[in-house]
């Protein structure tokens, strides 16, 4: 039986093409990671938990930032990073969400439920992106503006 195939998406977050909503998105991923970490640093939160925070922001960042640069430069292999720590980002994400429901953190709950969504939403375009890249590059996007026919009675 073979493996079910990852979807490909063909607009992102319904008005946006592919290719500009991922680009849009790894810039909020990387504010959002940057929020994380200062409420990390700021928060009542150990040594050990800051020293992760900062750790992991900082690849993340360089990760998201790297899809923005193979976007340009249309490098699919600058992309790679990205899909792997956002692979792991969705797992670990999944584990804290279960932990924080478990401890009765129902609010840090819903906030990690709600980021590992969106990371979720954009590795699937992410890897769209990636397949695009690998075939010579992003589809033609579609006229902007359809001329529409007109009845001349």
């Amino acid at each position: 039986m073979p493996l079910p195939t990852i979807p490909r998406l063909e607009r992102f977050c319904v008005c946006l093409d592919v290719h500009t909503g991922v680009k849009y998105f790894s810039l909020g991923l990387m504010v959002l990671w940057v929020v994380y970490t200062l409420a990390a640093i700021f928060g009542a939160g150990n040594i050990g938990n800051i020293i992760w925070a900062v750790i992991w922001c900082a690849a993340t960042v360089v990760c998201y930032g790297l899809v923005i640069l193979a976007m340009q430069k249309s490098n699919k292999l600058y992309m790679f990073p990205a899909l792997i720590i956002s692979v792991f980002n969705i797992i670990v994400g999944a584990i804290q969400a279960v932990i924080a429901f478990v401890s009765l953190w129902i609010f840090s709950a819903i906030v990690i439920l709600i980021i590992t969504a969106i990371t979720t939403y954009y590795a699937l375009g992410l890897k769209t992106v990636y397949d695009d890249l690998s075939t010579g590059g992003p589809p033609p996007a579609e006229p902007a503006d359809k001329s529409q026919t007109v009845n001349p009675v």
